[in-house]
């Protein structure tokens, strides 16, 4: 399978061609602006629906699907220590992005570029699997879902945060940023195939309605995370 380098922004009618990141949300993934986001926004309402949970992730094999310049990669694995780290990104520049800065931190994870709907690593590895903003940009979100469940071990929890289609048409309708529109979808429909993948939701932060913060556990015999 060829990955992408980079690609810029498409059209839907455009068949057959993989979503990646639009040229402006390239900018924006490697700026300061993102890097303060992620730590104060993003990464803190998960650590809180995690707290709310009693679930400590501390030393877990933890995944980290669409890893993007890496500013995930940074937070987690001081937060957490996880005792194995991997991430991938669709797009091989935020790879190298993502090496550049784990070289310069000293920090232990295995990057790669890597598909989210074809995930190249064994079934049930990982404790915790993160989803940064990445399935609004696949048409095949479903799939991915359901790859993410695979690599998940028994209770294993996703954390996974996304956009709805409200916020996306306005994204497109003014700013001329383009997703395909089958990964557009209502909370509604985003919970349904949440379970649909075999995932109950544990806990949702939904900011301003347009912003959706997700920990699901997947479905298991078991009923107690471990």
């Amino acid at each position: 399978m060829t990955l992408p380098n980079s690609i810029p922004a498409y059209s839907e009618k455009q068949e057959g061609i993989r979503f990646d990141l639009h040229h402006l949300e390239e900018k924006l993934m490697i700026s300061p602006l993102k890097k303060l986001m992620f730590k104060y926004f993003e990464f803190k309402i998960f650590k809180r629906l995690l707290h709310s949970l009693n679930i400590d992730l501390y030393g877990k094999k933890i995944l980290e699907g669409g890893c993007g310049a890496g500013y995930g990669i940074e937070a987690i694995s001081n937060h957490f220590k996880p005792s194995e780290y991997v991430a991938f990104d669709l797009n091989m520049g935020m790879v190298r992005r993502s090496q550049t800065k784990i070289k310069h931190k000293g920090l232990s994870v295995n990057v790669f570029q890597g598909d989210v709907t074809a995930i190249n690593l064994p079934s049930e590895k990982f404790d915790a699997v993160f989803i940064f903003t990445v399935l609004h940009h696949e048409k095949n979100w479903r799939k991915a879902l359901k790859e993410i469940n695979r690599v998940l071990k028994p209770n294993g929890l996703l954390l996974i945060n996304e956009i709805n289609n409200r916020s996306l048409n306005w994204f497109e309708r003014y700013l001329k940023v383009y997703h395909p529109k089958s990964a557009r979808f209502t909370w509604e429909m985003f919970r349904n195939e949440l379970n649909q993948a075999e995932f109950t939701i544990l806990r949702e932060y939904l900011f301003l309605q347009d912003f959706g913060f997700f920990v699901g556990r997947k479905n298991s015999l078991e009923k107690k995370f471990k």
